[in-house]
């Protein structure tokens, strides 16, 4: 495999999350998650997953602080109520 060149806009970037984040840094970063996902096409099941699964890092950092309520809560305050 070659080396990806500096400006290589599928290298793959990591994002840290800081310690010690309050809990309106975790609903921000999450809610500019779950709209960042929207936009691009997923529906509220699939973000909600998301947050679940290990492979996702950052959402899945503050789903175990958080709960899965809260996550629930951000997503249906950009999906709105659907019944």
């Amino acid at each position: 495999m070659k080396e990806p060149a500096n400006d290589d806009p599928l290298e793959l970037v990591a994002v840290g999350n800081p310690a010690g984040v309050t809990e309106e840094g975790d609903r921000d970063t999450a809610r500019c998650i779950v709209e960042e996902y929207a936009l691009t096409g997923f529906s509220a099941h699939d973000i909600a997953e998301l947050f679940t699964s290990p492979l996702y890092g950052l959402p899945h950092a503050i789903y175990r602080r958080r709960g899965d309520q809260f996550v629930r809560e951000l997503i249906t305050g950009v999906f709105g109520a659907r019944r």
